[in-house]
């Protein structure tokens, strides 16, 4: 019997040892092959906005992005956006030299580091299949998130989580006992928190969520005093503060002014996101469920329904918001389920895996890669040469110029083309040059749109075997060619189309 007991404890032992390996580095390799090649990657529709902002800073340290100089003529130093993550990007870039290699490189490390951290996360509270699963869910969830800013803004977050994850063991347990090392790691998760929206303005709910609930179960539950709370929370605030200071350069007043204007501008339709409250809703009715099996997990969901209910009155970004769902799905199915059975919590955790990565899986095994790039690039350089005013697509920049993108404007954001998403050919203006793929409009936009109808009139687009866009519109209509560009011209009056490497003559446009 007592054998029996000690094989039992020594295959416990060497679990232990292996999971966190297997979990935490072996595993994110996997998913590097398989999701982060570059030839493969899908850029997204917001990564003109950020990496050039990120590689002038790795260049010249000057915050600007000359790609927006259309949407924003007069700035000369961007405070468009929070700083945190240009400056920690543009730091890696100018260690690794600026490519599409370096680029993907660099949200490949950040989705190993968000991904270790919740493992270790996850280890800590003895769910090992919410440990092992991890890295294969997250992943999908990096490769549609192109450069975002809550690259940086997710690992800086579900770090401070995990320096807070004691006190939220006390908080539960009203264990008013506090070590000085607890209350070390309860003011630098705090401090982490506050500093995750410094790189995103998005991650500001999810951090107020997470504080706010916190900081209430522990008066609730006597484990802390008001005066304990409020004390390390300003300590926490300060370090916060000084960072926000030093990365803004004390231009708070330009700060301000800027992304008060940046939001003047954006898309947003000033409501409130009723799928962000609808998810917000889920994610307290498992945290109620998961609250009777497991006090302290059950906490850490009310913590993100929470930051997601908060995130539903800002702008609700998808990687912040798949992670906390993949969170609250992998720490309510280990637990409420837990060993008796454990196959199918695997069996679920395997098909979430599936219905996630299936899409992608797909598009790197069949698509097939078009030998056009030369043609594309001595193209785009003859226009530049000819001094044309050239708008080129994220498609462009990510797999054709090498994110080498000087010249060039961006046509992505802002409003009306040239100021943003086209709407209409009429914005395109005499001797303007326009390459965009043909997964931009008919697949990402899903031929919903004016230009892409006018452009490609009947035009069947060939994607790839897809299933639902779980993961948004970035994980479904993956083109079965990689990459397809068109270019487009005035000239004269008339838009000219050019599929280059095709081998056909321009085409006229019928722009009524």
């Amino acid at each position: 019997m007592a054998g029996r007991q000690r094989g039992k404890n020594e295959n416990l032992n060497k679990s232990g040892i292996w999971l966190p390996v297997v979990a935490g580095l072996a595993l994110p390799l996997v998913c590097g092959l398989v999701f982060f090649w570059p030839d493969r990657t899908i850029p997204y529709v917001d990564d003109l906005f950020f990496i050039p902002w990120a590689s002038e800073f790795a260049q010249t340290g000057r915050h600007f992005n000359p790609l927006l100089a259309v949407q924003f003529p007069g700035l000369e130093n961007y405070h468009l956006q929070p700083r945190l993550h240009l400056i920690l990007s543009g730091w890696f870039l100018a260690v690794t030299g600026i490519s599409t290699a370096s680029i993907v490189l660099f949200e490949f490390l950040c989705y190993v580091a968000t991904s270790l951290v919740f493992v270790i996360f996850c280890l800590r509270l003895n769910l090992r299949t919410a440990a092992f699963f991890t890295p294969l869910i997250f992943a999908p969830m990096y490769v549609v998130s192109g450069f975002r800013l809550e690259l940086s803004g997710s690992l800086i977050w579900i770090l401070g989580l995990l320096l807070l994850l004691p006190i939220a063991a006390k908080a539960v347990s009203g264990d008013s006992r506090q070590t000085g090392g607890e209350t070390a790691a309860s003011i630098a998760g705090t401090a982490l928190l506050g500093i995750a929206p410094l790189t995103a303005l998005s991650m500001l709910a999810w951090s107020v969520g997470v504080i706010a609930v916190l900081q209430i179960w522990r008066l609730k539950t006597r484990q802390a005093s008001i005066v304990r709370v409020l004390s390390e929370g300003l300590v926490a605030l300060v370090i916060a503060a000084a960072l926000f200071a030093i990365s803004v350069n004390f231009e708070f007043a330009e700060f301000f002014r800027q992304i008060a204007y940046h939001a003047t501008r954006s898309h947003g339709s000033g409501r409130f996101n009723v799928e962000a409250i609808f998810r917000a809703a889920m994610f307290g009715g498992v945290a109620w469920f998961v609250f009777r099996k497991s006090r302290i997990l059950g906490l850490i969901c009310f913590c993100l329904a929470a930051g997601q209910f908060l995130g539903a009155f800002v702008h609700d970004r998808p990687l912040i918001r798949n992670l906390a769902a993949a969170m609250v799905f992998l720490l309510a199915v280990d637990t409420v389920l837990g060993a008796r059975w454990h196959k199918v919590k695997l069996g679920l955790c395997a098909a979430l895996v599936l219905v996630l990565s299936a899409n992608f899986i797909v598009f790197y095994l069949v698509s097939k890669p078009l030998p056009n790039r030369q043609a594309v690039v001595e193209a785009y350089r003859q226009d530049l040469a000819d001094d044309k005013r050239v708008f080129i697509d994220e498609t462009m920049a990510h797999h054709f110029l090498d994110q080498q993108t000087s010249g060039a404007l961006s046509w992505t954001w802002g409003g009306t083309f040239p100021k943003g998403r086209p709407t209409s050919l009429a914005d395109l203006k005499e001797g303007d040059v326009w390459y965009v793929s043909e997964y931009t409009l008919l697949g990402y936009l899903k031929g919903r749109h004016d230009v892409a109808q006018k452009v490609w009139p009947e035009y069947d687009y060939d994607h790839v075997l897809h299933f639902s866009c779980s993961l948004g519109r970035h994980s479904c209509n993956l083109p079965a060619k990689r990459w397809t560009m068109m270019r487009l011209e005035r000239l004269e009056g008339t838009v000219l189309a050019t599929e280059i490497g095709a081998g056909t003559a321009p085409r006229p446009v019928d722009e009524k």
